[in-house]
């Protein structure tokens, strides 16, 4: 005979929060169902099509999709909606497979390109390389400077890379520059040899330079320690910022990678103020060019330890104190220009206060 138990009853739990379920609808149905339903049709037929034609190279891969999103995509998405879409399709495209090495589907009307700063990287580089490969770019640009590893040679096992190599250890920003002049990209991806940033993290960058943005920087704000225990660098960069009037970019800086610019805005603000990178970003900003943060990578943890970036006081961090030093002192001069032009634009002739006193 079984035990009989009576029955207690269980009043339903009251949601706290009744937003939470409306804003996880909100965020899977941010993008259309038949944009989706479109985007494993067309997957399905792109695999099909290239399996055919024995081309399923990545960038065959990526002109596919290129091509189908700009045709059946009418205005701009943001890219959470984007990358909605690009995964229906590489779903579909790849039969459900799962691997680390897919290509990232991101569609891009303008050309881009990468430059990689290097100096003894050759445990990382090669992980950096094959991050960018996944992305639709037109050639990475990897800059050696000061190099005594295998760095070289690693580098040449990549098709889209093309080698620059400066025998001194002309550092980063430097790095960059060249890069940067070295390129005919519309867009350019900047990271460096030693951090291994998978391209899922890299792709917002290109993705928001590409549909507008002239600088695309990384938001570190949520990675950062309150105020009273940031270090001298951080709270330089949001210093200035806020003399910028751009309080809403925090601490983000052009010094922190990864981050990306337009053809359009290197140009601008010249090729060699990328050497220092807080005067590259105080030009573009005052020049007009459109400065944004993009996404949020943790590059501090990332960070090599170096015997020059360690320790307080350090001779990194005092070449980055100088720097915005420099770029608070173009600032300062260039508003104490205006301010002297405006001045002298009020101020009266002789002639006209003599006119005025005369007048009746």
């Amino acid at each position: 005979m079984r035990n009989s138990t009576a029955k207690k009853t269980i009043k339903p739990r009251k949601r706290k929060n009744k937003s939470v379920k409306r804003i996880h609808v909100s965020r899977t149905s941010s993008v259309p169902k038949t944009l989706r339903i479109l985007g494993v049709k067309a997957g399905l037929a792109a695999s099909k099509k290239l399996r055919r034609q024995s081309s399923k190279s990545i960038q065959n891969v990526h002109a596919e999709f290129t091509s189908w999103y700009f045709q059946s995509v009418t205005k701009p998405l943001p890219y959470g909606q984007v990358r909605q879409i690009a995964e229906a399709y590489q779903h579909a495209f790849y039969l459900k497979k799962k691997s680390t090495n897919l290509p990232i589907l991101l569609p891009l009307a303008h050309s881009a390109a990468a430059v990689v700063s290097a100096s003894d990287e050759e445990k990382t580089l090669g992980a950096v390389l094959n991050e960018l490969s996944r992305l639709p770019l037109q050639e990475i640009i990897v800059v050696l400077n000061g190099c005594s590893d295998n760095s070289y040679a690693l580098a040449r096992e990549y098709p889209l890379v093309t080698i620059i190599y400066e025998p001194e250890r002309v550092g980063h920003d430097v790095g960059r520059a060249i890069g940067a002049q070295m390129t005919t990209a519309d867009t350019v991806l900047f990271t460096d040899g030693d951090m291994v940033i998978k391209a899922e993290q890299l792709a917002p960058f290109l993705y928001a330079v590409d549909t507008g943005v002239d600088m695309a920087l990384n938001d570190l704000r949520s990675y950062l320690p309150s105020f009273a225990n940031q270090d001298a660098v951080t709270r330089l960069k949001s210093y200035l910022n806020s003399v910028l009037n751009r309080r809403d970019l925090g601490a983000s800086s052009l010094i922190s990678v990864p981050h990306a610019l337009s053809k359009k805005c290197i140009q601008t603000i010249g090729y060699s103020s990328l050497v220092v990178p807080p005067l590259a970003q105080t030009t573009a900003i005052q020049k007009g060019c459109t400065v944004q943060v993009a996404a949020s990578v943790d590059v501090i943890t990332k960070n090599r330890r170096r015997i020059g970036n360690v320790g307080k006081g350090n001779s990194v961090e005092q070449m980055i104190i100088g720097d915005h030093a420099e770029a608070l002192s173009s600032l300062l001069s260039t508003l104490h220009a205006e301010a002297e032009a405006i001045t002298e634009a009020s101020l009266l002739s002789r002639v006209e206060v003599a006119r005025w006193r005369n007048a009746k």
